[in-house]
């Protein structure tokens, strides 16, 4: 096959922080692997940490994680709310509050951080951080225990 046949890979370059974590959970819905592939920022300096699993690092490793995800996942839908977010020129933090359901009833709540680097190509996740929510994290702090 010559150069003039090949098919060319089209990446999607996000804009802004907001833009492509609409497309990380756009993807982790859809069970949409090369949409998630697009998410991620493609080096071994890059990080993930799903609920009650051990940190995975570079980018081939992570898409494998996320590969078993969507092999295994069958009808699930999230819902993403109390976002926080704090922005600087090249980087973002969102933290996060995710419903996962199956059906109509909520099988998890899971609190999120999603770290954000404005790189060559766009805007790029570069870490997710994903944790079971406890009771006592579905209330409000109280701003005098510190």
């Amino acid at each position: 096959m010559d150069d003039s046949t090949k098919i060319k890979e089209v990446k999607i370059e996000f804009t802004d922080s907001l833009q492509v974590e609409e497309a990380f959970y756009q993807a982790f819905q859809s069970g949409n692997i090369e949409l998630m592939k697009d998410v991620w920022d493609r080096t071994d300096e890059v990080i993930c940490i799903h609920p009650s699993a051990q940190r995975i690092y570079s980018y081939e490793l992570i898409i494998a994680s996320w590969e078993q995800i969507f092999a295994a996942q069958q009808g699930v839908s999230i819902l993403v709310n109390d976002p926080v977010y704090k922005l600087k020129q090249d980087a973002a933090i969102h933290y996060v509050k995710e419903e996962l359901f199956v059906g109509d009833s909520s099988v998890a709540s899971i609190l999120a951080t999603n770290i954000y680097q404005q790189t060559d190509d766009g805007w790029k996740m570069i870490a997710h951080h994903a944790s079971p929510a406890s009771a006592a994290s579905q209330a409000k702090i109280n701003p005098n225990l510190h």
